[in-house]
């Protein structure tokens, strides 16, 4: 597959350095890996101004996560002032993009989509704001070498989960005003043991309370009918997510359908702050994915089409890529960059 070479055999030589561990990664120091990781981010965004015509809903909604990250970063003095000035001005030039976007590109996905447009409006107009804090799960111990080799992508899985009522609820959460949270996306949400974009659209759903300003609500609401707090349910579910995308690492290649649920899986629970996912080798193999234009691929007629359905919808913005994963790929580096630099 295509990629930057240059950027991403720089960015090989500072990984090499590094292990999968935060611990490693406050050893080494990272300086030299912020830059590396800023380049590659910014060819991502620079791929959507220079590709508005086929930017959708879930493409749109990703780079609004990724633009709130780094408002975060640049909102936070004491990680803000300790950047250099060459790296201040890389992440003020990135913040203006997504507006930019928005501009140009929202008429066009309001016709492309009008109803799916009108659902999620309210998170498309503004940066998004999740709840970050520093977070760590209490991982269990798991053969992953059988779980490996046991776990198929099948349309099972991609029906156990419905996405007809996830979208409710996020609908409910989005366009109402009062914060009405409803038993059902109560129990929506608590299902047990739930994988792949299943999971990752539970723990979406605290993260629309999140930004819709609904959480105490969400919080009453679980409390009331589970004894459980948000916080106990989103570790929950990245400890889970976790679980499932080790075992999606082991079996990713580019442009397949698992590196966009890898993706979403990273994104959401670094979101969030857990430092589990903020591993090198991980982000080593992301940036591997990224090609020259800097998008991300989905070769869509090779995949397996039962792996179920992404965050939203895919939709091809030519030359192999799409607007989801690409997007993804922003608010998963985004993420990283934020996380590294909150913790370090």
């Amino acid at each position: 597959m295509a990629r930057n070479v240059p950027l991403f055999a720089l960015l090989l030589l500072v990984l090499s350095a590094l292990s999968a561990s935060l611990v490693d990664a406050r050893e080494h120091g990272q300086p030299s890996l912020v830059l590396p990781l800023l380049d590659s981010l910014e060819q991502g965004l620079r791929f959507f101004t220079e590709n508005t015509a086929s930017v959708n809903v879930d493409g749109m909604f990703a780079l609004r996560l990724t633009q709130g990250q780094l408002v975060d970063i640049r909102n936070d003095t004491r990680v803000w002032d300790s950047l250099s000035s060459e790296i201040q001005d890389k992440i003020t030039a990135m913040i203006e993009i997504p507006d930019a976007i928005y501009a140009e590109t929202h008429a066009q996905m309001a016709q492309f989509k009008p109803a799916y447009f009108a659902l999620f409006l309210p998170a498309l107009t503004r940066p998004v704001h999740v709840d970050w804090r520093r977070q760590s799960l209490n991982l269990p111990t798991w053969d992953i070498v059988s779980e490996t080799a046991d776990y198929v992508m099948s349309q099972q899985a991609q029906t156990v989960h419905n996405y007809t009522e996830t979208d409710i609820c996020y609908s409910n959460i989005l366009s109402n005003s009062k914060c009405a949270i409803s038993k059902v996306c109560v129990n929506m949400l608590m299902r047990p043991n739930k994988k792949q974009y299943a999971s990752t659209h539970q723990l979406l759903y605290t993260q629309m309370a999140e930004i819709q300003g609904c959480s105490e609500e969400l919080e009453r609401s679980l409390q009331k009918w589970y004894a459980k707090s948000v916080d106990d349910v989103k570790e929950d579910l990245c400890r889970n997510i976790y679980k499932d995308a080790s075992i999606v690492y082991a079996r990713t290649e580019p442009a397949s359908l698992l590196s966009d649920l890898f993706l979403e899986q990273n994104a959401l629970c670094l979101s969030a702050g857990f430092v589990e996912f903020l591993r090198f080798d991980w982000l080593s193999a992301v940036l591997s994915w990224q090609r020259m234009n800097g998008c991300f691929g989905l070769e869509l007629e090779s995949a397996n089409p039962v792996t179920g359905r992404r965050l939203l919808m895919e939709r091809s913005m030519g030359g192999g890529c799409g607007s989801h994963i690409s997007g993804l790929a922003t608010t998963y580096l985004s993420t990283f960059l934020k996380n590294l630099l909150f913790l370090l």
